[in-house]
């Protein structure tokens, strides 16, 4: 078992969770940790997040994110206190790869790898993306409601931003935000679905 480091704020590439969470516990036993783990990491998991942070507390707390998978947005609401975290509080998100993390993330947080094994692709909805294709996935969310639009969204960004293949920058992740928001607001559905697929489009590669 390797050593860890001091607590503090970090990601940790494994893919082995529950063994890392009992090594951290294991080296910061003053620390009271809190866990939220999912396959994949969306809104609502950062907004519990946050929660927790702000949760008074007299010693260490070190909440600990683990998923295979963050998603953009998910990231995103979680900047602003990855950066400025309460006092006496530390993240550490656990996840197999970086490459779903994105560059503001990797800045904030040192990165310390362990053991990951190779994990297969998820079926890529994105892939050669053409006005075509976007219009039959379309179709298939056009009864959706707002919390299916939101998951759509998520694992949209997600793979926009893992596949290589569009041109990811602030501005279109200002955009799938505006879509979440828009969507909490009672636009519909398929038009904020439309609007993000058509701007993905434009950003093909």
């Amino acid at each position: 078992m390797c050593r860890m480091l001091p607590p503090r704020s970090q990601i940790i590439l494994t893919d082995r969770f529950d063994e890392t969470v009992e090594a951290l516990a294991q080296a910061w036993p003053d620390t009271r940790f809190v866990r939220i783990g999912a396959e994949e990491f969306l809104v609502a998991h950062a907004e519990e997040a946050i929660r927790r942070a702000y949760l008074t507390d007299t010693g260490e707390k070190a909440l600990v994110l683990s998923a295979e998978r963050f998603t953009p947005i998910a990231q995103n609401k979680l900047l602003k206190i990855l950066e400025e975290p309460p006092a006496r509080t530390h993240f550490v998100l656990l996840t197999p790869s970086k490459a779903s993390l994105l560059p503001t993330v990797r800045s904030r947080l040192p990165i310390v790898e362990r053991s990951v094994q190779k994990k297969r692709d998820d079926e890529a909805v994105l892939l050669d993306l053409d006005s075509q294709r976007l219009f039959a996935l379309l179709q298939t969310y056009r009864r959706a409601d707002a919390a299916t639009a939101k998951t759509a969204l998520e694992a949209w960004g997600k793979e926009a931003l893992e596949s290589g293949r569009f041109r990811v920058d602030g501005a279109l992740l200002e955009s799938f935000q505006k879509g979440i928001r828009l969507l909490d607001m009672g636009s519909p559905p398929s038009f904020v679905l439309t609007w993000i697929g058509m701007k993905l489009l434009k950003r093909r590669q």
